[in-house]
């Protein structure tokens, strides 16, 4: 490793006292904050020919100037390190700053109306974001239940603008009270989004408490049909509040920090329980980490946690050893913060932790197998894609001509909506009228069949413009992309409707996943075609078994 003669100088005069240590680039800039017991033991640890992780390489071989501040004691050093790295933000120090990859729940409040939905950025705009989320599936869940409970407004539209004449489907089927045709108060709509907020935050005692009070109020008014809606709403919010509430423990205020160190990466998860509840997590992900950091990182990152927030707990449980434990618990009592460190050596409490950890391991997994955020980000769609459906034509020598239609739906395969169409417009082998027709009658059930986000078309520029037709000649929209094919007749990328191709070669993971789709599609579409091919019914009602067709 190249080493500085000025370092070499520099680390030879450093004390052996406690204190903190500051290192510079050639351009005086900080590139690192840390604290050390004994400051020279650990600043010359960094130039030692041993094994260090990549980040640490790469910031040592970077150094041309140390500095450093001697304290008392350990605690006044955390303290120290923590006003530097928040007043610095030295780039190979460990931060948040992965958090944006991760999706948030955001509620637009400061508009009339407002609406619910998932971003992967977060603004200055006003709105209450809730995250970031790393298990994407248990957020769609919650945000799922949170639709349910609450019928909010599901549309896009600026109904300040945009005069509705009919409202839509979910207004129907009472999941929108329908604020575009003034069905409900703007009064009584902005009370139901607080108490959105409410259950974001796991604060369900003061949601059930609200609701018992606007139920007493109603029936006083022998308005009994909105007591009704009221108190389903509130049997709702038990049933949800009955699945989050934690078996067998008696912890109303602890958060719970576990990790798992996987190729080089240290995962960082921590669960919140607030009366009695797991409320949804927050995570962090620190690349090229060496065993050897893994009790600094989580020093680092806990002692940090609690400096700006307001929803302070009364305990946390985290692995650490003994010496760590202590000094963060000194680090929170000089910073006047009443918060006590734990580490759970058995029962419960260990459990605890271990289904953090479990909780990562099982995220990990997920995160293998779940491509849509990455096709989400390929496509650009910024709110996240929930549904797909997928679509492929089947004929023989212009024979019982099929198209068929499946739908990957909520991270699964929705066979409950798989469709088939018989072909009726036209006996010869012309694909993009198939699709036209397809797609139209598909299109006349958007009512009873919700529009998925995306709908993929097994072809190209011609395919894609027969759907746009069938769009159009319906008035229902929704986002098409066609699979463009190789030699092999295999996917390899996606083209939009304005002609734009997305290149997958890279994208192995979304590559695999599209495949899967075009597989099942297909199987599905030959399966329908052969089950009109080998059963022949006659005039008479009476069904036989073609027998050539067989062979």
């Amino acid at each position: 490793m190249y080493y500085d003669e000025h370092v070499k100088k520099v680390v030879s005069k450093i004390p052996f006292e406690p204190g903190i240590y500051m290192m510079r680039d050639e351009n005086g800039t900080i590139i690192y904050v840390g604290k050390a017991i004994s400051l020279r033991r650990r600043v010359r640890q960094y130039f030692q020919k041993n094994n260090k992780s990549a980040r640490i390489e790469k910031m040592a071989s970077l150094v041309r100037d140390i500095s450093y501040i001697v304290t008392k004691n350990e605690v006044e050093a955390l303290v120290l390190e923590c006003n530097y790295i928040k007043e610095h933000n030295p780039k190979f120090n460990v931060m948040l700053k992965d958090d944006k990859t991760y999706p948030y729940i955001k509620i637009t409040i400061k508009d009339r109306y407002p609406i619910i939905y998932v971003t992967r950025t977060q603004k200055k705009d006003g709105s209450l974001y809730f995250g970031p989320y790393t298990n994407v599936g248990a957020m769609r869940e919650v945000l799922r239940a949170i639709k349910e409970i609450f019928p909010v407004k599901r549309c896009r539209y600026n109904l300040e603008k945009k005069k509705i004449t009919s409202p839509c489907l979910y207004y129907h089927i009472g999941r929108c009270l329908g604020p575009c045709i003034n069905d409900i108060s703007l009064d009584e709509y902005r009370k139901m989004i607080d108490q959105v907020a409410l259950f974001l935050q796991g604060k369900n005692k003061q949601i059930k408490d609200i609701l018992k009070d606007q139920i007493e109020e109603c029936i006083e008014k022998l308005d009994f049909e909105k007591a009704s809606i009221l108190k389903q709403r509130l049997d709702n919010i038990d049933k949800i509040s009955d699945k989050q509430t934690v078996a067998n423990l008696n912890e109303n205020s602890t958060d719970i920090f576990g990790y798992v160190l996987n190729d080089n990466v240290l995962h960082v998860q921590v669960f919140k329980i607030r009366n009695y509840k797991v409320v949804l997590n927050d995570n962090v992900e620190i690349n090229d980490v060496d065993k050897s950091e893994i009790e600094e990182s989580l020093s680092q990152i806990i002692s940090r946690y609690y400096l700006d927030r307001e929803d302070i707990p009364k305990k946390v449980y985290v692995k650490l050893d003994d010496e760590n434990i202590e000094l963060l618990n000194k680090f929170f009592e000089a910073k006047e913060i009443k918060l006590n460190v734990f580490c759970p050596k058995k029962g419960e409490k260990l459990n605890l932790v271990k289904m953090v950890e479990n909780n990562i391991h099982i995220n990990l997994e997920d995160k293998k197998n779940n491509t849509l955020d990455d096709l989400a980000s390929l496509l650009e769609f910024s709110d996240g894609i929930d549904s797909i459906e997928c679509y492929d034509i089947s004929n023989l020598r212009n024979e019982y001509i099929v198209g068929c239609m499946i739908r990957f739906e909520n991270g699964k395969l929705n066979k409950k909506m798989y469709r088939k169409f018989k072909i009726k417009s036209t006996m010869t082998q012309d694909d993009p009228k198939c699709m036209y027709e397809v797609l139209s009658r598909r299109l006349k059930h958007s009512k009873e069949w919700p529009l998925p986000d995306i709908i993929l078309i097994d072809g190209g520029k011609t395919q894609l413009n027969a759907v746009k037709i069938a769009m159009r000649d319906t008035g229902e929209f929704t986002n098409i992309y066609g699979m463009v094919k190789n030699d092999n007749h295999r996917t390899r990328g996606l083209i939009n409707e304005n002609g734009v191709e997305f290149d997958l070669e890279k994208s192995k993971n979304i590559l695999k996943f599209l495949t899967f789709l075009q597989d099942e599609v297909h199987r599905f579409t030959i399966t329908y075609h052969r089950s009109l091919r080998d059963t022949v019914k006659l005039k008479d009602g009476k069904v036989y078994k073609n027998i050539k067709s067989k062979k």
